[in-house]
């Protein structure tokens, strides 16, 4: 019984000090400071449950369409690109000065996740990020339209490597 009373007790007491830290401000939470490898790494886990608990397990119903691809390509220029840049465009000044940065959408991370999450993601945004709910201003179609361009980026043409950089 006294074994099980300090394995209780340990948590305990790092929840205190957590709490403690916390409360007495020692922690900076400015834009103009990265986050630590604890808070990043349990800020990513905490965020991807959250994403595989509340997105569809569905697939685009757009598929990779040609037309919806060409849709999405110019919605992620005028929404998507300025923060988390494109192939052959970096961010703009505004988005490369994001805390989290914005990720780049070729990354493995964010191309390994499903098309519901990725639909979730557009659709709800990601709260304390610069990621906006673009579903609350636009429809169905056009939400899957962006994920039908994020899939088609690490394969783009150079012409729609030309089209995303256009027009910023």
């Amino acid at each position: 019984m006294r074994t099980i009373g300090r394995l209780l007790l340990l948590p305990a007491l790092g929840a205190l000090c957590a709490g403690i830290v916390l409360t007495a401000g020692l922690v900076d939470f400015s834009a103009t400071t990265p986050p630590g490898r604890l808070e990043q790494r349990l800020a990513t886990f905490v965020l991807n449950r959250s994403i595989e608990r509340r997105a569809p397990r569905v697939a685009n119903p757009l598929g990779r369409s040609p037309a919806a691809v060409a849709a999405g390509l110019a919605l992620l220029r005028t929404h998507c690109v300025a923060c988390h840049g494109a192939p052959g465009v970096d961010p703009t000044e505004a988005g490369a000065s994001l805390n989290p940065p914005a990720p780049g959408l070729t990354l493995a991370r964010v191309q390994a996740r499903s098309d519901g999450e990725l639909k979730w993601i557009v659709s709800n945004g990601i709260r304390m990020t610069g990621m906006s709910a673009f579903g609350a201003s636009r429809s169905e179609e056009e939400v899957w339209q962006l994920v039908a361009a994020l899939r088609r980026l690490p394969q783009l043409s150079p012409e729609e490597r030309h089209m995303l950089g256009k027009g910023r």
